[in-house]
């Protein structure tokens, strides 16, 4: 029989090495549990407001309210652990406590708080970042990158050496150029075929140019091209052609390239013109049809939420959406959502306010 003191140094001793115990052995399994389970909801949520966000806006031109943006600029999660242990021990005749005690229990509790900081944009910035022209460098980002350039150029692409795309054709006075199309086609072809790239040159040259390469087998075409966009053929021998490309407006000197490109509004209001809007929509502006530049998108509207959407959003006691299975629109909302998502002159805007969110599990 031991002593009571002595019994008490032991139960604290035996706490002691538990909680030990429990927390060395959940150190080498938490931190990447943490991550596992953290990284994933984290870049999903973010993801997923960030869509409907940019689609609300897209509906908020439709009804001619005012869009806005704010991103996430941070997120810092704080995870803290704690763990618990206790021990009971019987004192007096073993009859007396004989299977009523629990020999160990433990606990481990985890803390998280995370702080979220956003980024609004507001004033000139948000004017820059609706307003401003697509750069040179994000268009040809998007060409060199795109499956299908045709719808690219359809979008980002108002005029290229005065042959125009316009937002909202409208005939006799407004029309899209036939030669628009014929040059976006064979561009396009060119593409595919790894002969032709959109490029920032270098060396003796600056700024950014079309680079047609390696084109023997389709000189035809190349002549073509180059014949649409009003660019002195020069001898096709077999060496790489190289034409300078400006973001200008107006007609291009001699051997260039000039493009007009949309800005990010342009796409938002063009976009808002395809909402499928019923005749009972209060509000709703009267937009007339886009051009090329919305081929393939299609928003639908409802009173009920859908089931099964790639992106929706309610606004104005409707609901607004893509079909999850309409690929055209799905690839188009995905062109607009990374030109939104690209900080207006390639800066970063910093967060103006920090929200602590705590949670416990």
């Amino acid at each position: 029989m031991f002593g009571t003191g002595k019994c008490r140094r032991s139960a604290r001793l035996m706490l002691v090495c538990a909680g030990s115990a429990v927390v060395s052995g959940c150190t080498s399994w938490l931190g990447p549990d943490i991550i596992r389970s953290g990284r994933p909801a984290y870049n999903s949520a973010i993801v997923a407001t960030g869509d409907e966000q940019l689609l609300q806006n897209v509906v908020r031109t439709r009804f001619h309210d005012s869009v806005g943006f704010l991103t996430v600029a941070s997120v810092t999660a704080n995870v803290s652990v704690t763990a618990s242990a206790s021990v009971q021990a019987g004192f007096g005749p073993p009859s007396s406590y004989a299977a009523n005690l629990v020999p160990f229990a433990g606990a481990l509790t985890t803390e998280q708080n995370p702080i979220i900081s956003y980024a609004p944009l507001a004033g000139d910035q948000l004017l820059q970042h609706l307003g401003a022209e697509t750069t040179m460098e994000r268009a040809f980002l998007m060409l060199n990158s795109a499956s299908e350039p045709e719808q690219i150029w359809y979008m980002i692409v108002r005029r290229i050496n005065n042959l125009r795309n316009p937002d909202f054709p409208d005939p006799p006075l407004l029309t899209v150029d036939p030669g628009f199309e014929q040059v976006v086609a064979t561009a396009s072809f060119l593409q595919r075929l790894g002969v032709l790239h959109w490029v920032q040159l270098a060396g003796n040259l600056s700024g950014y140019g079309m680079v047609i390469h390696s084109y023997s087998p389709n000189t035809r075409e190349v002549e073509r091209l180059l014949s649409l966009l009003g660019v002195q053929s020069p001898m096709l021998g077999g060496n790489d052609i190289v034409v300078p490309v400006h973001l200008s407006v107006g007609s291009p000197a001699p051997g260039t390239i000039a493009i007009e490109t949309r800005s990010l509004f342009d796409l938002l209001r063009i976009a808002g013109a395809t909402i499928d809007v019923s005749p009972d929509t209060s509000g709703a502006g009267r937009l007339p049809a886009p051009g090329p530049a919305a081929s393939g998108l299609r928003i639908r509207s409802g009173s009920a939420q859908p089931p099964d959407a790639r992106v929706a959003t309610q606004y104005r006691g409707k609901w607004y959406y893509i079909d999850a299975d309409d690929e055209s629109s799905k690839e188009w909302f995905t062109v607009l959502q990374l030109l939104a998502g690209a900080p207006a002159g390639g800066g970063s805007a910093a967060p103006l306010l920090t929200i602590p969110v705590t949670g416990r599990r």
